[in-house]
């Protein structure tokens, strides 16, 4: 009962505002600028083929120039939101709408839009345009000076996770040797003036083990107040050496424009809006939402974070090393944990005349679906699914396909990622392990494999 009255205290809403108008501003210049520097064009126009999420694959951008106005779309909603004018119809259109370009294209998958994507549906759900919007000047009795608590606690509990699994993450013999992070950084020495400082041992190292202590304990140390200043200055720096150095878009001002959310409600009010809070005098108001709203929203906060604290380590669940099967990636803020680089072709093979063919995927694929392509099992599993259609729109009658693959993980000898003696073509797609996917080699340090490809081969 005691939780449920913090969670429903009435606190300043002003914290909701100032992350109403940030956050829509952010937005508009994400929107914009992927049509600007041609990104929406090479992801979306381009391809001719695209690679949707296994059970989504019913969502697919549209054709032509149709996701350029999409992004223009959201850039407007973006703007919209930020001034407040219709802001539930406008952030939950924003929110279709990006959920709709996300999950459309896995291609290009990235943690910082799937977490764009969940803080726009939360948006939706929060009273940040009761004050300071188009909508209180049209409507003036929506006002309020106060929102539950909980509205808060959301994107602090929300933030907190994305750090500390982050770090979590980097808890693994590649990243602590430094294998993925020294083949980053030796791409970044051309860089004016900080290039040839960043591939040396000590940089290496204070990135490398700079970037584990920072994730396990900044949201921590964002929430404790004697630390709070101190660490977000830590994340200022951090944030902004991820967007001078690994060149991530919005995601670094994003991260920037949230952590302020870590401090007090009436420090938010008096930096942001000239406005001296009572907290006190605010605890003495009431919230204008009815009783089972306010119950409704308390078991939003517990069902949504509970799920944030679970889904990620589903990955401890599934046999084999993560960084090379991708059971468990997704969703999962595990980031900048490991390199790729590999190649695929394919023998598509006539079951009846023993007749085969050999398919480069180049024949189909744009640039970057080339290089994610044999990065993943899922997407080499798709494009397999794909020729066998293709091939007997043709007139094969029972085509059989081959993927011949090669990886290399964080710079250790190739690999077959896939067994190329399976027949892709017949192997339906199930969750968990496959036996199709090859276990990463010992050789890279991972003995264990033999133990958990024994229990998948069974499965």
């Amino acid at each position: 009962m005691k939780i449920t009255q913090q969670l429903l205290k009435p606190i300043s809403i002003y914290p909701l505002v100032y992350f109403r108008v940030l956050f829509g501003l952010l937005m508009f210049c994400e929107g914009v600028g992927a049509v600007l520097i041609d990104w929406v064009q090479e992801h979306y126009v381009e391809p001719t083929y695209h690679f949707g999420y296994i059970g989504l694959e019913w969502i697919k951008p549209l054709p032509g120039y149709g996701m350029v106005y999409v992004y223009l779309l959201m850039a407007l909603l973006g703007f919209l939101m930020m001034v407040g004018w219709r802001y539930k119809l406008s952030s939950f259109l924003f929110f279709l709408l990006f959920g709709y370009g996300f999950f459309s294209e896995k291609t290009h998958y990235l943690n910082h839009h799937y977490l764009i994507w969940l803080i726009s549906g939360l948006m939706v759900l929060l009273p940040a345009h009761r004050k300071l919007s188009w909508d209180v000047r049209r409507r003036p009795e929506l006002e309020s000076e106060v929102a539950p608590q909980w509205t808060l606690w959301l994107f602090r509990g929300q933030l907190l996770l994305v750090y500390f699994y982050a770090g979590v993450a980097k808890l693994q013999p590649d990243w602590l040797a430094a294998k993925s992070m020294s083949i980053w950084l030796a791409a970044k020495t051309h860089f004016f003036v900080i290039g040839p400082y960043l591939n040396t041992p000590a940089m290496i190292q204070l990135v490398v083990w700079g970037g584990v202590v920072f994730d396990l304990l900044i949201g921590f140390a964002l929430l404790w107040p004697r630390t709070r200043i101190a660490a977000f200055w830590v994340a200022f720096a951090f944030h902004i050496f991820n967007s001078a150095v690994f060149h991530v878009g919005v995601f670094p001002y994003f991260m920037i424009a949230a952590n302020v959310l870590f401090f007090s409600p009436e420090q938010i009010a008096r930096w942001f809006f000239r406005k001296d809070i009572d907290p006190k005098a605010l605890a003495q108001q009431f919230l204008k939402q009815p009783g089972w709203q306010q119950q409704l929203g308390v078991r939003f906060f517990i069902l949504y974070l509970g799920w944030q604290l679970l889904f990620p380590l589903r990955h401890f669940f599934v046999p084999g090393d993560v960084n090379w099967t991708e059971e468990g990636h997704r969703y999962s803020w595990r980031m900048m944990l490991r390199t790729k680089r590999g190649a695929v072709y394919y023998i598509v093979k006539d079951a009846a005349t023993q007749r085969q063919e050999t398919v480069f995927p180049k024949q189909y694929l744009v640039k970057e679906q080339l290089k994610e392509l044999p990065k993943h099992p899922d997407m080499i599993w798709q494009f397999a699914q794909f020729l066998k259609e293709e091939y007997k729109r043709k007139g094969m009658q029972e085509p059989e396909v081959y993927a011949i693959s090669n990886l290399s993980l964080n710079g250790y000898p190739r690999h077959p990622l896939v067994d190329p003696s399976v027949n892709l073509a017949a192997v339906p797609y199930t969750w968990g392990a496959k036996s199709w996917v090859t276990p990463r080699p010992e050789a890279d340090g991972w003995p264990w494999q033999k133990r958990t490809t024994a229990g998948a081969e069974h499965q």
